[in-house]
């Protein structure tokens, strides 16, 4: 199965709500990628696994972009933030929103086609954790299960 880019983005919107609270300190602490961690659950609600040598790929590419790109500008609005008026401080948001769509969009299209139904996808979540060096003993029993919970089922 190919997955979709409009698909992920609809999904993170859908989901991002639910583990906002859970992801942004771990964005912070571990340099965890929030959009591929959503396209871990993406991925998984479909049935689609993705392995650890393509997981490996797509951090090395978030990291590049990351690095380049959208942490920068993330840095730059936290910074202005008390500096901006209300109307600019929301164009700095929807700016990085977009550069988080692009993201996604890097991140689905340099992925091959996923077969559906494998039983390994179930991991995705639990690998993109580990994957970014996450110590998952610093998150509770009810932050793990809602994370795992937005890769089950269909997605939609």
């Amino acid at each position: 199965m190919k997955l979709s880019s409009d698909e992920l983005w609809q999904y993170s919107l859908k989901h991002y709500s639910q583990v906002e609270s859970i992801l942004l300190p771990l964005q912070d602490q571990y340099q965890l990628n929030i959009n591929l961690l959503l396209l871990c659950g993406y991925a998984q609600s479909h049935g689609c696994a993705i392995d650890e040598f393509q997981l490996m790929d797509l951090i090395k590419q978030t990291d590049n972009w990351n690095s380049k790109l959208t942490s920068p500008f993330r840095q730059l609005r936290r910074e202005l933030k008390s500096k901006l008026d209300q109307e600019q401080y929301q164009q700095m948001l929807a700016m990085e929103l977009a550069l988080e769509k692009e993201e996604q969009w890097r991140l689905i299209n340099s992925l091959p086609e996923l077969p559906g139904n494998n039983p390994e996808a179930q991991a995705n979540i639990l690998s993109c954790l580990i994957g970014a060096g996450v110590a998952l003993e610093s998150l509770d029993e009810v932050s793990l299960a809602t994370l795992f919970s937005i890769g089950r089922g269909q997605c939609g």
